[in-house]
């Protein structure tokens, strides 16, 4: 069983930091990221991101992830560890710190990103289980991350009622198109630069806050038409029925994302 060394942050949606763990006499540094789901009921679901998912730089247009060392539990607290060295920065602490980029260098990463989670569903099958704006990180200075090689983690995440889950989620029967929505709320923060306000009181002033996002980027006053019309064929797409999405084949995934 093996024991981490470093006293770091355990809170499972706090940011991911690099730390040391051990096994045996073995000691070694990692990017350590907390999970509360259970981990031999995640252990399949980690064996499947890691035989599927690059973790090179082979394919850069592809879905890349860091190598998963290992599964961390000490009978109280789960994690992930990533082979990692250095601390990444993930979006939302990007967008919440960095200057807001050029309009066109904030299209060429959403096209990234975009092609990111495309990628997931449509070349390697898997479901992300949450996928929110943290969850895709970057190397380089800080100040200035090298924005045109992301990798996804948050693997381990549970899907908890956000601005990111889709309003109808039905955990016992998840859909590929529940990770558009994501996707609708992680492109809108890129468009604004502007982090998404996590706060609420219940369920019924999440749903309406949801909503309300909805409304705004797809109105041409927000952004322009053209933006608009981007979110409008995405959340255009996730209005039809469920029967409908269930039915709808990998290459009608394809034509959307």
């Amino acid at each position: 069983m093996p024991d981490l060394v470093d006293n770091v942050d355990s809170s499972p949606e706090g940011p991911r930091h690099i730390g040391t763990w051990s096994r045996g006499e073995h000691t070694s540094p990692g990017l350590i990221e907390w999970t509360t789901a259970v981990p031999e009921a995640l252990k399949p679901y980690l064996a499947t991101v890691q035989e599927r998912i690059p973790t090179d730089e082979n394919r850069p247009e592809e879905t890349r992830t860091l190598v998963i060392d290992h599964l961390f539990n000490d009978g109280r607290r789960n994690a992930l560890i990533y082979r990692c060295v250095e601390q990444p920065t993930d979006l939302r602490d990007a967008i919440t710190r960095i200057q807001k980029p050029s309009s066109e260098d904030r299209r060429a990463l959403g096209r990234i990103i975009a092609t990111q989670v495309r990628s997931l569903y449509v070349h390697f099958h898997i479901h992300h289980p949450a996928l929110r704006t943290e969850s895709f990180v970057f190397f380089g200075d800080p100040n200035r991350p090298d924005f045109t090689k992301p990798y996804i983690l948050d693997w381990g995440r549970q899907a908890l009622p956000e601005m990111y889950q889709h309003p109808e989620y039905q955990a016992e029967k998840p859909l590929w198109s529940y990770q558009v929505w994501s996707l609708m709320m992680v492109l809108s923060e890129i468009a604004e630069w502007q982090p998404l306000d996590k706060s609420f009181h219940d369920d019924a002033e999440l749903r309406s806050r949801k909503l309300e996002r909805k409304r705004l980027v797809t109105s041409p006053g927000w952004k322009g038409a053209m933006t608009a019309e981007i979110f409008q064929y995405g959340f255009g797409f996730l209005e039809k029925d469920r029967n409908t999405l269930e039915e709808y084949s990998e290459w009608e995934g394809q034509t959307l994302l």
